[in-house]
């Protein structure tokens, strides 16, 4: 199970425990004879066209239900939108496919019922858990089927994370390298458990604030056989770095039917860093738990197909497209009995990037709930970051810097000036910009706060408007969500903007398609 708990401006993961199957033995067959992982080889320009299709949800994030849940007496389990579904259901297809596996995963109505049964009966105490007590006014029948739903799923808890809460779910249980799940990282292994064809999802928030989803993952109803002999994660040829952070677990589950359960004591790997030959040797002396750094383990419970590898190296700032990672694995067995080796090469790529724009190699926004806007502000060129190659994005931002940020998304082309800053303080006089620094040049280089962001927007679009009429005005637009919730006083306007607050403004207030009036 997984538990997510952030604000916009703090995100900590808390990765719990996850159900495994009993231990099946499996099938004898004839051993691999390479060491190809026997799936196929995405390209980048698959990966890259099916990120653009796929992973930017497009559901109503503010209405999720066709019918909405209970979660106290009487309960019911309500019902979820089709698209806010398929929001999760496409997250779970393209890992997936980035793995080399069938992405054909579908929903079956009778799964996202039991998934709501689940999650209501998360929701409804807040006892998270894969087998949760049954409420003192819970009825039995209720109980008897939600508790099925809890005790057959992934389960993911996030408190106040103002975003669409299934679609990150899958994401949460695709990183699973917390120190709760890092020497398993089952539910990755659920995900990508290759007879699996349908899913069911659920989604409920509870009177504490948190909300809950139950993903229904212990399906084996593909008709046809999926050939592989190991699957590895990152995969086999490209990967995208948008899906990989330096603190992440590479896993690799063997097929039963071709390997021995590899032993702690016998398997090593080896990992290669091509670019500057850096290498990592990861055996039983790593298998201590720990929050980052170098760590080995082999599992042997049945997460999804089978046995797994899982290994992190340490040092790892970041995962840069361009990348090239060697990796193998020493002290394997084949059913047969003979000394089995697996080695293959991962190139990481991006997923999203223009390729004529230079690609961030921010050290510290892995994990942040900005990221992924970070990012697409660096692509846009509306910000930068630092020489050590940190975006610091809790630092507080200057009128200046936010000037500046704001005229380059806005279409600014500007003349170089003798103080850099003046350029965009011209172009924000030429639009009528309300900005304090206009008039007191010693505000350009201080701290601005979100309720000057306000009215710098509600002017820029042509409302000279102040205090909470320009924070409504913001809210209205979409410009903003508030800072704890979507009113004036949610919104925390004395309260300083932040290096990434800042980006996300920007980037609201153009996918609400705001332009400059002429």
């Amino acid at each position: 199970m997984i538990h997510k708990s952030s604000g916009k401006t703090l995100l900590i993961l808390l990765l719990l425990s996850l159900l495994a199957l009993p231990n099946v033995p499996a099938a004898s067959a004839a051993p691999a004879t390479d060491t190809d992982s026997g799936l196929p080889i995405r390209t980048t320009q698959q990966i890259a066209a099916l990120w653009r299709q796929t992973m930017n949800p497009h559901a109503d994030i503010q209405h999720p239900f066709v019918t909405a849940p209970s979660v106290s007496n009487p309960y019911a389990p309500g019902v979820l939108r089709g698209d806010y579904i398929q929001d999760g259901l496409n997250a779970l297809n393209f890992y997936r496919f980035i793995s080399g596996l069938p992405a054909d995963l579908a929903v079956a109505d009778e799964l996202n019922l039991k998934a709501q049964y689940g999650s209501v009966l998360l929701a409804s105490e807040g006892k998270f858990g894969h087998t949760p007590p049954q409420p003192a006014h819970m009825p039995d029948d209720f109980y008897k089927q939600a508790y099925s739903s809890t005790t057959s799923a992934n389960i993911y808890a996030s408190y106040g994370y103002n975003d669409h809460i299934l679609f990150h779910s899958v994401e949460a249980y695709m990183e699973d390298s917390d120190t709760s799940n890092l020497d398993r990282v089952g539910h990755r292994r659920w995900v990508l458990n290759p007879p699996m064809k349908q899913v069911g999802m659920g989604l409920a928030k509870g009177p504490d604030d948190f909300s809950y989803t139950a993903l229904q993952i212990f399906d084996k109803s593909r008709a046809e056989t999926v050939d592989y002999h190991y699957i590895p994660y990152p995969a086999q040829g490209p990967f995208p770095v948008e899906v990989f952070g330096p603190t992440y677990a590479w896993s690799v589950s063997v097929n039963p039917k071709e390997f021995q359960k590899p032993s702690l004591e016998s398997v090593s790997v080896t990992l290669t860093r091509l670019r500057d030959n850096r290498i990592w040797k990861l055996d039983a002396g790593n298998n201590k738990v720990t929050v980052k750094g170098a760590y080995f383990n082999t599992e042997n419970n049945y997460y999804g197909s089978g046995s797994a590898i899982i290994f992190r190296p340490d040092g790892v700032d970041v995962y840069r497209p361009g990348d090239t990672y060697q990796v193998r694995i020493d002290g394997l067995t084949g059913k047969d009995g003979s000394a089995k080796t697996i080695a293959y090469t991962v190139d990481f790529m991006s997923a999203k990037a223009d390729p004529n724009v230079p690609v961030p190699h921010f050290t510290d926004i892995s994990g942040h709930w900005a990221r992924q806007t970070i990012d697409w502000s660096f692509g846009q060129g509306i910000a930068s970051g630092y020489p050590d190659g940190s975006y610091k994005p809790d630092n507080t931002v200057t009128e200046q810097e936010f000037v500046k940020m704001f005229s380059v998304a806005t279409g600014a082309k500007v003349e170089a000036t003798p103080l850099w800053s003046d350029a965009y303080y011209q172009f924000a006089m030429q639009h009528q910009f309300a900005l304090n620094g206009l008039n007191d040049p010693k505000a350009k280089a201080k701290p601005i706060n979100r309720l000057a962001v306000a009215e710098l927007l509600a002017s820029a679009a042509g409302d000279r408007l102040s205090g909470n009429a320009a924070v409504q005005f913001l809210l209205d637009r979409g410009y903003s969500k508030g800072k704890t919730t979507a009113t004036v006083q949610g919104f925390h306007g004395s309260d300083n903007l932040t290096r990434a607050e800042a980006v996300q403004f920007i980037k609201n207030a153009l996918d609400a398609k705001f332009t400059l009036p002429l």
